[in-house]
């Protein structure tokens, strides 16, 4: 019980520090954001920080997990393959543009960061494509021992395929919607029916044993 309080206010500052970093890293770049001005924006000291986040690559790890992507691509792994393989990548699609509809703001940073040849931005979010490939890696490795993909289709390069249709249409989107975020929806129909009869398509090819690459891109 007497540590609970302690628990509490442990979190507290641990959402101060993310909050104070991701201002900062907004209006500065993630160079520009450094523990000392993290420290000060919060009212810790470099000490605090230190505690919990060892760097600031864990601080912008910790902020992917914070807006809900870590988990995203968890639940990669809980996926059975039991649903027809058109309709979990349909749904699959779904939700990634939902996750970036959340996020609009916190992702154009990122990849700003990235582009900007920030190293520590572009590790973590190498990392972060490289969980998404993977994961729907397995997802299709399942599909394709239980038949439904056919042998011929490497599922590595599948997977490739699929996060650089869905990466591109999602950052396409991105681009359109500019800082107009808070006005206009990224997740809008039109998107929706795009990246769903992107999926389809895709998966079509997977079953057909034709080159995935090629999968309509109407």
């Amino acid at each position: 019980m007497g540590r609970r309080p302690f628990s509490r206010r442990g979190e507290r500052s641990r959402r101060q520090i993310l909050a104070a970093a991701l201002r900062l890293i907004s209006r500065n770049g993630f160079h520009g954001a450094s523990i000392r001005a993290i420290a000060r924006a919060v009212g810790l000291s470099e000490a605090s920080i230190y505690y919990h986040f060892p760097s600031k690559r864990a601080i912008l790890t910790a902020l992917y997990a914070e807006h809900g992507i870590t988990r995203a691509l968890d639940e990669l792994a809980s996926l059975s393959g039991e649903v027809p393989l058109e309709r979990q990548l349909v749904a699959n699609a779904v939700a990634s543009a939902r996750v970036w509809d959340q996020n609009v703001d916190f992702l154009r940073v990122v990849i700003l960061e990235v582009l900007r040849g920030d190293r520590e931005a572009q590790a973590v979010h190498q990392e972060m494509m490289l969980r998404w490939r993977n994961g729907i890696r397995d997802l299709l490795a399942r599909y394709q021992a239980q038949g439904e993909i056919k042998a011929a289709i490497d599922v590595e390069e599948a997977a490739g395929w699929w996060v650089d249709l869905m990466y591109g249409t999602f950052l396409d989107r991105l681009l359109a919607v500019g800082r107009a975020s808070r006005r206009t929806r990224f997740l809008t129909p039109e998107l929706r029916q795009r990246i769903e009869r992107r999926a389809r398509a895709f998966a079509r090819s997977l079953q057909s044993g034709s080159c995935p690459s090629v999968a309509d891109q109407a």
